[in-house]
């Protein structure tokens, strides 16, 4: 069938250029269209529901919000985990869907899971706010500005982001634009505590005015003839200034401006909790996420040019940098792998012209071109876009492409020295091993099968490799079987000048003339021989417990992040100025381009390898830009040795961007048990292990459990109140009043609603520093004594005296014993309805042989020796867990691949034997792969483990085309089977060296890249001694397996 398509484009020529010419053209149209991304888009099947509760500590929130629903969360289908974490004041619930669940079918899950949290809040206590579902948790925010100002406030500032943001989102292809960085704005209302003390009822009748302040009120509709007109209110207020104005009744019937009674003044929230600063300044972060298919290069050029034109219009003094510009990024990676691929291709080529001549050189090096060419349009139909993983697979493929070219050039050059006629030679190799070579095809792209089929994100990080090898593998041999030929009729001569009709003279090589004495000699010595090569392979399986082992490698970019962590009782506004500080000593050094500051979280996520964490009022990160990785790799120890040193109280940890962001450590152990105390005993146990260990950076051991916090307890004695005339919410209000203000109400300035604070000071404006001596107010506690009632009565008194005695406030120390001081826990943590803590730490950066898998090795068997009482229960998280499941997934599926692979090796040759024969070279690729690593002293990655399972492939191919040569040997040519052993090596000398020399050289440029380094070595070195395996212990192998004997 096949050959029957070479044969009619051999006869319509001009048919075969048009195609060729068709499928070039489609090719770079094609790689024009594909969807351009740094790095493969990895969706996040989780979600997170957030209930705030104000007042309420985080036990409180376990037991009356966590438990509940928990319950309801882990009822949803497909759930793999649910993850709390119960702050005071909120709840954090991280629900993780089950990595199976398709693509297609996340968002019905998550409109399940917003109908059974809307179900569940009738239910959560009076107080708690509607929770709220975010579903987009994992949207990269890949452009990423910093919008500077000199002297602008940040009203001015937000306003003219808010313009950027309404101009840069007409740009086709943006998603998504957040603002980050900006500070609240607030209007206090300040009343002093001499007020509140006369007159209790005054913070109620302001209340009662603010209540309706910016909310809509509805008027209905008027009827008028046959029309029905709606009916509107105007906004009472719009500004401070109308606050101002506003008017209060006093308890005495006078109508009073609120502004004379009290200061009423707009700023900003105090302490400052979140913001945003670049070498030192305030800024705003503008984040921008583009859609799935936007071919990123050509968003950001759009996004530059309309931003470029939109700057015209704001005022001097405005400008915009860029902090994190993925477009960048993915024109760098995907030059670079574009280089790398067209340096791959011009290597193999040059190595092909040398070893094969000019024209047959040229004729493979063209069938390599429009497999390449072919294979775009063919991605681009399944989806595939253009990124690291993608193109990189084009690199690890090189070698793999030009096998089947090299086999059937190979014997068509010698049929031709042979004599044979243009009708025989063209045709003769393509008859003989078009299915061999099919099958073999076959089972080098199912050797990353399991990588496609694997469900968890390192899979779907990788899963292109399948596709990418997939295609372009079967169009390797379909173009080998159609275009080598028709090529070689029209570029080759037709005949050689002498023709040779002896095979054996045919390949007289130095090189045919040495293996074939190896063989034979080997062959005579096969007991020995066998017995050195399994000593071999043994020393190796030790050698590998030498190898570092490690997940991903870290990516090389020219920035690396600082992540602060300060003591739980620092104020907010502390941790700003430590910040600055903190950028200002690191802008000091001349090997710093730009620090960036963000305090309270990150600024978003604006990178899928950018390590995440949960924020708060305690936390703040630096963003450090050098001129190159390099620098980065230099300076981290540096920076890391001075602010430790610096900051002793603080926790800082650095880190470069890395795959393995799910964990906050490395390296972490879990505990889960009911008792918050136990646990806390027994991560203690682990931490203290880990710090003994001399792999640990000790500096790094924690646990996730925030240390007790402080807090202050007004005690509350129901009879003392129940007198006064005040309840609980009253003691709490009065306090917060006279702490950070309490909210009475929200004023709508544009887009964004400003918190109207009733605050509660000192007559000179001063906080009040004794909290048993505030009034606490309250609508009933107008309360007469019977002396003042009767003489009331009696028309006696003046009326304001009772006036005032009627609505005078309560000191808290009439209706609270004292205010005592306690320790609390800040944060709870729990797992699938479990209390869970975690003992953490990461190896020490300073030891090169310093790996998590290392420190793993040398702590598990203390760690796993804790005493664990009854009902608790410990567990290895961490990069481990990751790493763990990923390789686990890929095993899961590795039965699939060997079932592909016998199912074609019995298709093939209809022999259990020869299909053992096959098997049995598997593990000497390990032979070539360890001492690689070693001597390299590169890691065994993830990467890694998918190139070994890609060399099992290229050595399978390379074996079925011996295997059949020898075959074919005996059934066609009558050679004895000793001689067929002998002569089908020595023919396959060429195709197997080329293969592999192709393949080798071919991963040449993949050696500086950080995430392929690891997996190019692998394959070189493996390869190198797979070629080996395959012309020297593969034959020996076959004569042990069929008892062929030596003959002369």
């Amino acid at each position: 069938m096949n050959m029957k398509v070479t044969e009619y484009f051999m006869k319509r020529p001009m048919l075969f250029w048009s195609f060729m010419t068709a499928i070039l053209i489609a090719g770079i149209l094609s790689f024009l269209q594909m969807p351009k991304l740094e790095d493969p888009a990895v969706s996040a099947k989780q979600a997170m529901v957030v209930v705030s509760y104000p007042g309420a500590s985080a036990h409180e929130i376990e037991q009356k919000v966590a438990l509940m629903l928990e319950d309801e969360l882990r009822a949803l289908p497909n759930v793999n985990k649910v993850k709390t974490e119960c702050q005071n004041s909120m709840a954090l619930f991280t629900v993780e869907f089950q990595m199976t669940v398709l693509n297609k079918d996340l968002e019905q899950h998550f409109d399940l899971l917003r109908r059974k949290v809307s179900d569940a809040s009738i239910r959560l206590p009076q107080g708690c706010s509607d929770p709220i579902v975010i579903d987009d948790m994992m949207d990269v925010y890949g452009i990423f500005y910093a919008f500077t100002t000199d002297g602008y406030s940040y009203p001015e500032m937000y306003r003219y982001a808010k313009y950027l943001r309404r101009e840069l989102q007409q740009v086709k292809g943006v998603k998504r634009i957040n603002i980050a960085g900006n500070r609240d704005e607030v209007i206090n209302i300040t009343l002093s505590k001499e007020q509140i003390s006369r007159n209790g009822l005054l913070p109620t009748q302001i209340m009662a005015v603010l209540q309706s302040v910016g909310s809509t009120v509805n008027a209905g509709k008027y009827n008028q003839g046959t029309e029905r007109i709606a009916l509107y209110v105007d906004d009472a207020v719009k500004d401070e200034e109308d606050i101002r104005n506003l008017l209060v009744q006093t308890s005495g019937g006078k109508t009073v401006r609120l502004g004379d009674i009290a200061r009423v003044e707009r700023g900003f929230s105090e302490p400052q909790r979140n913001g945003f600063f670049v070498e030192g300044k305030p800024a705003l972060a503008i984040c921008i996420a583009l859609e799935s298919s936007a071919i990123v290069p050509d968003v950001g050029k759009a996004v530059d040019a309309r931003l470029a034109e939109a700057m015209k219009n704001v005022p001097a003094g405005m400008q915009t940098e860029k902090i994190f510009f993925q477009p960048d990024k993915v024109d760098d990676a995907i030059s670079s792998f574009m280089w790398n691929l067209l340096e791959s291709v011009l290597i193999v080529v040059l190595v092909l012209i040398f070893t094969m001549g000019f024209r047959s050189g040229l004729i493979i090096g063209f069938g390599l071109i429009l497999t390449v060419a072919v294979s775009f349009p063919i991605l681009l139909m399944c989806g595939t876009t253009l990124q690291r993983i993608s193109l990189g697979a084009f690199i690890v493929a090189m070698g793999m492409l030009v096998d089947n070219a090299v086999v059937i050039m190979d014997g068509i050059l010698i049929d031709k020295k042979r004599g044979m006629s243009p009708k025989t030679y063209f045709y003769r190799i393509g008859k003989n091993t078009a299915w061999p070579l099919l099958g073999a095809t076959i089972i080098a792209a199912s050797t990353f099968l399991c990588v496609y089929l694997s469900p968890d994100s390192a899979g779907e990080y990788a899963g292109d490799l399948f596709l990418v090898l997939c295609v372009s593998l079967l169009a390797s041999w379909a173009l080998a079987l159609v275009q080598v030929p028709v090529c070689s009729r029209a570029w080759l001569p037709v005949r050689e000048k002498k023709a040779i009709t002896e095979q054996t003279s045919v390949m007289n090589s130095p090189v045919h003339a040495f293996i074939r004495r190896s063989i034979s000699f080997l062959i005579g010595h096969k007991r020995s021989t066998i017995i050195v090569a399994f000593a071999v392979l043994l020393l190796c399986f030790f050698g590998m417990t030498r190898v570092k082992n490690l997940f991903f490698s870290d990516f090389d970019y020219k920035q690396y992040v600082v992540e602060c962590f300060f003591p739980a009782d620092t104020n907010a506004d502390e941790v700003r100025d430590r910040l600055l500080e903190m950028s200002a000593k690191l802008s000091e050094r001349s090997d710093v381009e730009r620090v960036s500051v963000s305090q309270g979280s990150a600024p978003a996520h604006y990178c899928l390898v950018r390590p995440m964490t949960n924020g708060g009022d305690c936390y703040g990160e630096l963003i450090v830009d050098c001129k190159d990785y390099d620098t980065v790799l230099k300076q981290i120890p540096e920076v890391r040795r001075m602010l430790r040193e610096q900051y002793p109280d603080a926790y800082i940890r650095l880190r470069k961007y890395n795959f393995s962001i799910a964990t906050s450590h490395t390296v972490e152990v879990e505990f889960s048990g009911p008792d918050p105390a136990v646990l806390r005993q027994l991560s203690q146990q682990a931490e203290d292990i880990m710090r003994r260990c001399p792999y640990v950076d000790r500096y790094s051991v924690q646990n996730n459990w925030k240390p007790s916090g402080k807090a202050l307890v007004a005690q509350y004695v129901p009879e003392d109140a129940l007198r006064a005339g005040v309840g609980r919410g009253d003691v709490a209000n009065a306090l917060m009043a006279a702490t950070d203000g309490m909210t009475v109400g929200v004023l709508q300035d544009q887009d964004r609603p400003v918190l109207i604070n009733l605050q509660m000071r000192n007559a000179d404006g001063s906080r009040i520093r004794n909290l048993n001596d505030i009034p606490v107010w309250s609508t009933m506690n107008m309360h007469l004594p019977e002396d003042k009632l009767t003489s009331a009565l009696a028309g006696g008194g003046n009326l304001e005296e009772i006036q005032d005695g009627m609505f005078r406030a309560i000191p808290l120390s009439q209706v609270s014993p004292g205010i005592k001081l306690q320790w609390d826990e800040d944060v709870v943590l729990r797992l699938n309805g479990q209390r869970v803590i975690e003992a953490e730490c990461d190896p020490n950066p300073d030891m090169d042989e310093a790996t998590p898998a290392k420190v793993v090795s040398e702590i598990q068997k203390d760690i796993e020796a804790i005493h664990l009482p009854d009902g608790y229960h410990m567990r290895w998280v961490g990069e481990g867990e990751v790493q763990g499941e990923a390789i686990g997934n890929l095993m899961k599926f590795v039965p699939i691949t060997i079932f592909l692979i016998l199912a074609i090796l019995l298709l093939l040759f209809n022999s259990w034997r020869k299909v053992i024969l096959i098997l049995i070279c598997f593990p000497f690729v390990f032979c070539g792969i360890v001492p690689s690593l070693l001597a390299t002293g590169q890691p065994m990655t993830f990467m890694a483990i998918i190139g070994m399972m890609g060399l099992i492939g290229m050595m399978v191919k390379n074996a079925i085309v011996l295997v059949d040569e020898i075959g074919r040997l005996q059934k066609e040519e009558n050679l004895s089977p000793y001689k067929a052993v002998i002569e089908a090596t020595v023919s396959r000398v060429r195709p197997v060296l080329m293969a592999s020399l192709t393949t080798i050289v071919g991963m040449i440029p993949l050696l500086s890249d950080p995430m392929y380094s690891s997996m190019s070595i692998t394959i070189m070195g493996g390869l190198a001694v797979g070629t080996l395996i395959t012309l020297i212990l593969l034959p020996i192998f076959y004569t042990v397996l069929f008892r062929i004997q030596k003959t002369e």
